[in-house]
């Protein structure tokens, strides 16, 4: 018994040991809430915002058989290199120990249904550049052009999930296999790449999205991807630990950014933009999280963690649209639902039907503990419920949860006060924030209290005299703004003394500790920051 106590502690230290940290350096240490600064476009070059209108060239290759089969679709099972304008034609499959090379500035149409799928143990190399990018799009021309025109790109790799058995089949009935036990495995690199038109729905909540992770391993490189117009997802990870920044999500019609089955991977920098007259026959939503459909507690749970994402809802304002169609008006922000532990920082929700909504008694359970969190976030122009939720705590609990200090999270009542630029000009948007937003000088690491960011005396505070008759003072010096809570202790532990608790701006502050009316003896110094915290031992005499 007591060996099988121990294994099991072992088990849920390893996985606990799993979870994704916002201190991981995977992140950019930017200032700012959101994908941008006010300054730098990463969009700038590759990116299409008017894909129903684009000219491309008429496909001089064809690339698959036009059978929507697993075992007699075409299957690519040596190293190959597309370029040029490729037709895309029914089930294309990378086997595994291939790797399909895709040039700089390919262009791939893709008939009704079809798909690319990277099967376990196959890569993919398709690598664009900011000037020249590749293109995944619809083989109607311009004006012709809607959601679902073809499938999109799937990728399937070994990396853990929670399923049953640790293996699934990829959604959409094209058969491909995945899971695994490696967590860094590599179905290789997609980089400046647009895929437009894709999400097809095989059968009800059976669909093709535009581009699938199923169990996708931390050595695949993922950046600057921009899904268009996609009939179902935009993304959606099937478990998998792979990491992605530069992510965009246009004019989806269900869910921009869908994690599922045990996902434990880190993304950042990301923008989902909505337009009010394209919805799916389901709730749409810019965070959607499961752990599983059961809801279970298989692990590993899905615990991904994304920061510093741009979502603009259908919503400009409370009477823009006049009407807002049902699943827009009903989505969310984020709606984490069926024990997720998904976490969220640095993002902006702008303009949605709801904000927050945390749906299962035990992904509440988990928020309490912030294995499930939004933190350093902003809800701006929301049209309904700012915070909803289903379990028995009610709409309220979740509210005090958001905004409680220690998340630093805050709500914006209308869309313009957070002042991006243009985000809802549907003909040329632009996200990035004007001076003096909410989202600017306000993440997480714009208030890091690291000693060589945030410089403390020391790491062990000083302070000075000490021993000391009447007063002692502490210095701290602040190079960004941070929280700051300083307060004197007795030796029992019991408050004595609060001398600072709010926010803190760049510069020096000088608390003093007047121990006058105190007893002689000795007092400990701690000063609480948003990382850590830094103590000091006083001599009263």
């Amino acid at each position: 018994m007591k060996k099988l106590l121990f294994l099991t502690l072992f088990i849920v230290l390893v996985i606990s040991a799993k979870a994704q940290k916002i201190t991981d350096s995977f992140f950019d240490k930017v200032s700012y809430i959101g994908a941008f600064d006010g300054t730098n476009d990463w969009t700038a070059g590759w990116t299409e915002w008017a894909p129903e209108d684009a000219a491309y060239p008429d496909p001089t290759i064809t690339k698959g058989n036009g059978i929507f089969e697993h075992d007699n679709g075409l299957h690519i099972t040596a190293d190959e290199t597309w370029s040029g304008v490729i037709k895309l034609d029914g089930w294309v499959y990378v086997d595994d120990g291939a790797t399909l090379t895709i040039d700089a500035g390919t262009i791939i149409r893709g008939t009704a249904k079809s798909v690319l799928v990277i099967e376990r143990g196959g890569k993919i190399n398709a690598v664009g550049t900011s000037s020249s990018p590749i293109v995944f799009t619809s083989m109607q021309g311009p004006g012709l052009r809607a959601n679902s025109d073809w499938a999109g790109v799937v990728l399937c790799g070994k990396a853990v999930n929670n399923l049953g058995g640790g293996e699934g089949t990829a959604e959409g009935g094209i058969g491909s296999l995945y899971g695994g036990t490696d967590n860094a495995d590599n179905s290789g690199i997609m980089k400046y790449v647009r895929i437009e038109f894709p999400g097809y729905e095989v059968a009800t909540g059976s669909e093709v999205n535009g581009l699938t992770f199923c169990s996708v391993g931390s050595g695949t490189t993922i950046d600057y991807i921009q899904v268009s117009n996609s009939g179902d997802d935009a993304y959606e990870w099937f478990g998998g630990a792979v990491n992605a920044k530069h992510l965009i999500s246009y004019r989806t019609e269900d869910d921009d950014f869908d994690t599922d089955n045990g996902f434990v991977g880190m993304v950042q920098f990301g923008i989902a933009a909505r337009d009010s007259s394209i919805v799916d026959t389901d709730t749409a939503n810019g965070f959607e999280s499961d752990n599983d459909a059961a809801g279970s507690s298989n692990d590993p749970k899905t615990n991904a963690l994304f920061a510093n994402i741009t979502l603009v809802g259908p919503s400009v304002t409370n009477t823009s649209p006049a009407v807002l169609r049902t699943n827009h008006n009903e989505g969310s922000g984020a709606r984490i639902r069926r024990n997720s532990r998904l976490q969220i920082y640095n993002t902006l929700f702008l303009g949605y039907g709801r904000g927050i909504r945390i749906e299962s008694e035990k992904g509440w359970l988990a928020a309490s503990m912030d294995t499930l969190t939004v933190q350093y976030s902003i809800i701006a122009g929301i049209r309904n419920e700012k915070f909803k939720t289903d379990v028995a705590a009610g709409n309220t609990a979740i509210q005090d949860w958001y905004l409680s200090p220690t998340r630093h999270n805050s709500v914006v009542e209308l869309g313009v006060d957070a002042m991006l630029t243009d985000p809802f000009n549907y003909g040329a948007r632009n996200f990035q924030p004007l001076a003096g937003s909410p989202v600017l000088n306000a993440s997480y690491w714009n208030g890091i209290t690291k000693v060589n960011e945030m410089k403390l005396i020391s790491q062990e505070l000083n302070c000075y005299p000490n021993p000391f008759t009447a007063s002692t003072y502490i210095d701290v010096v602040l190079e960004s703004k941070t929280n700051l809570k300083a307060a004197i202790y007795d030796v029992n532990g019991k408050l004595v003394r609060e001398l600072y608790n709010g926010v803190a701006y760049p510069g020096t502050r000088k608390l003093e500790f007047n121990a006058e009316d105190l007893p002689k003896g000795i007092y400990i110094g701690k000063i609480v920051t948003n990382t850590g915290s830094y103590t000091v031992k006083m001599i009263a005499k």
